[in-house]
């Protein structure tokens, strides 16, 4: 389905600068909120928020956004091939320390948030301080939900 142009929503169904709903070929779920426009930019307006952190570099939400989309098996935007490469063959030893720990959680998220250790969350307040751990926590979340609904709205869903 063909919704139009939305000035928020590049090609790849990136939002803003640095928010992205990682959709693939079909229609993503921020695509399919044009029909409500005041509704798609009150939720990109959220996700963008969350994004919004001193406390945590863009670059690290970009790498745990990339993770998370290839956990789900969907296309993976905003990082080099390279950086795409080592995250799904998990090498975490290439990326700086805060950077691996944001990743070892991420990892956790979409199928096993349960195992997320109060280990991994200290040195994730250790590295971003609280307001970073919250932060990056709770974009974590919505990476994951952002996937499963665009796996949704394009039938990737069994």
């Amino acid at each position: 389905m063909v919704i139009g142009h939305f000035t928020a929503i590049d090609t790849h169904g990136c939002l803003g600068s640095n928010v992205s709903l990682l959709g693939t070929d079909g229609e993503t779920f921020i695509e399919a909120l044009a029909l409500r426009p005041a509704l798609q930019t009150k939720y990109a307006a959220f996700l963008d928020a969350i994004e919004s952190s001193d406390a945590v570099p863009e670059r690290v939400f970009g790498l745990c956004r990339a993770r998370i989309a290839q956990i789900h098996g969907q296309q993976v935007h905003g990082i080099s091939a390279e950086e795409a490469t080592r995250l799904q063959s998990q090498r975490l030893d290439a990326f700086d320390l805060s950077e691996q720990t944001a990743l070892i959680a991420a990892e956790k998220i979409p199928y096993q948030h349960h195992f997320l250790e109060d280990e991994e969350v200290e040195a994730i307040k250790r590295a971003f301080g609280d307001a970073g751990c919250v932060s990056l926590l709770t974009a974590l979340a919505f990476f994951d939900v952002s996937c499963r609904l665009n796996a949704t709205m394009t039938g990737e869903v069994g």
